[in-house]
């Protein structure tokens, strides 16, 4: 194992009483938090994140920003003071920069984490605080190591959420300090825990201190007095027990919680070429999963060009090229749960598909998850 593929412990919890046992440590200010609605997100900066066609440069970056400060200004009632509260400014509005959004708050996290959305999983990461962020001139991109900071050009809502940032000076760097740890909060504990952050008095209202907030705030109450607990439509699905076999490759709508399902024909097996997999439980929500292409028993098949696996794009290198070694092309990944697998056998262009929450002899919780 790399040190890039480090695991950091991942602890569940189903209930709210769970939270409130496994976050209690973390309550002496030594400590910040991070709410993803899925807990397949990693600690990435937005900016250093692949997205279609997009691979990060230090000079895109720069060019970015600068567009932004440029044609943000007339839209502007205060100019920021210095690159920190412009940098600040960009990431409030969704610009993709080299920061990550913390809190101090367990809770303003938690809430972050279980209004994502209802499918997956959740994750609030913890971390010990970082050394506050040099401020070296107003260039927060001379910073040489990650370090926090407080944004001078404050909003409501950063108030409202106990908001800060790290800044991290290699975007493309998964941040994992030493003593970083994740809560894995239950997809069929979300409404509950939605419910109990309500009374607790941490709702849309007072995340986002204004009129929209409070609109979404009034939705939800509307729900919780409506709804039943525990009867979540994504609780209900279940997961085929066969991949859907075809003659041809047929590529089909796709889904965003699972990128490649139905994008790579749907069967593993075609042309004389296998798709395969092997996983074994290494840690508490860790799984180790070793792909394997070649040729399929009984064929004259030698497999002797590249293998593209194309992975879930959580991966930080969701696309990996591997060369085959003794007719097989293996690669080897660890990840929290199930997800579809493509391959192309670049000799012949035969596309391959697995799903691995079908794998008979994986995991039960692996496959669930």
């Amino acid at each position: 194992m790399t040190s890039e593929e480090k695991l950091w412990p991942r602890i569940s919890i189903e209930t709210w009483a769970d939270f409130q046992r496994e976050i209690e440590p973390h309550l002496d200010g030594d400590w910040i938090f991070r709410g993803v609605g899925s807990v397949r997100h990693q600690l990435l900066p937005s900016v250093g994140r692949k997205r279609g066609d997009y691979s990060y440069s230090r000079e895109a970056e720069q060019d970015f920003f600068d567009q932004f400060k440029r044609e943000a200004l007339p839209l502007l009632a205060i100019r920021p003071a210095d690159g920190w509260e412009w940098l600040a400014l960009a990431q409030h509005h969704g610009v993709p920069t080299r920061l990550l959004d913390w809190s101090e708050s367990p809770y303003v996290s938690l809430f972050f984490a279980v209004w994502g959305n209802d499918d997956e999983d959740a994750g609030i990461y913890i971390v010990p605080r970082p050394a506050r962020a040099s401020r070296l001139g107003d260039d927060p991109f001379l910073v040489e190591e990650v370090g926090f900071f407080y944004p001078g050009y404050v909003t409501p809502r950063l108030v409202s959420q106990r908001g800060l940032f790290t800044v991290h000076p290699i975007p493309t760097d998964t941040y994992r300090p030493d003593g970083v740890k994740q809560i894995v909060v239950s997809k069929d504990s979300k409404r509950d825990i939605r419910r109990k952050l309500d009374a607790t008095g941490i709702h849309h209202a007072v995340i986002y201190s204004d009129l929209d907030g409070l609109s979404r705030r009034l939705v939800a109450v509307q729900d919780f007095r409506a709804a039943k607990l525990g009867t979540s439509a994504a609780a209900t699905l279940a997961i085929t027990s066969a991949l859907t076999k075809q003659e041809g490759y047929v590529k089909t709508k796709g889904n965003p919680r699972d990128p490649q399902k139905g994008q790579w024909g749907h069967v593993a097996t075609r042309n004389g070429w296998t798709l395969s997999a092997e996983v074994s439980e290494v840690s508490e929500n860790w799984y180790a999963i070793e792909l394997a292409v070649q040729p399929e028993a009984g064929s004259n098949h030698r497999l002797t060009g590249e293998v593209v696996f194309h992975l879930h794009d959580t991966f930080k290198e969701p696309v990996r090229s591997v060369m085959p070694g003794h007719d097989r092309a293996l690669l080897k990944v660890w990840a929290y749960g199930a997800f579809t697998v493509g391959a192309l056998v670049t000799q012949d262009e035969t596309p391959l598909e697995l799903d691995l929450a079908e794998l008979e002899n994986a995991p039960k919780r692996f496959r669930e998850q």
